[in-house]
């Protein structure tokens, strides 16, 4: 079972940099910074790269290890592809309605299938993670988003 264990963190950890490799290339192609010294629109993207990497690094190098007590039964999987699906439907609504309206379901959405069943919770932080993305861009960075 350590075997199987080690694989799957080697697989999450593959996937997990390819997602921070892809962020980066595509940070590439934000236009420059306006003054000289001052961080551009691709600093913050650029950084979330880097702390993916970073984590897939620490994830492919760590020990794998079993839950005491736990089975392996696959829904793991399914979770995993459940997540997956929810960020493609985020990925094709969110031009046409909008982040400040296509962010809450997806983290409602995202903590659901990472096991949180309370209502409350999943309203509440689903709908501050949103006003906070849009104070934070919009409103403090002014940074556009869709």
């Amino acid at each position: 079972m350590s075997d199987r264990r080690g694989s799957a963190s080697l697989v999450e950890a593959g996937l997990l940099a390819l997602v921070g490799v892809g962020v980066l290339l595509d940070a590439r192609g934000y236009p420059a910074p306006l003054l000289e010294g001052v961080p551009g629109p691709a600093f913050f993207p650029g950084l979330v790269a880097a702390l993916l990497i970073a984590c897939a690094g620490v994830l492919a190098l760590r020990p794998a290890r079993a839950p005491t007590g736990a089975r392996d039964t696959g829904r793991g999987v399914f979770r995993l592809l459940g997540a997956t699906l929810w960020i493609a439907g985020f990925l094709l609504v969110l031009p046409l309605i909008g982040h400040l309206a296509a962010l809450p379901p997806l983290v409602l959405g995202l903590m659901w299938l990472s096991g949180e069943r309370s209502p409350w919770i999943l309203t509440a932080v689903s709908l501050a993670f949103g006003g906070f993305v849009h104070l934070l861009f919009v409103v403090t960075l002014g940074v556009p988003l869709p």
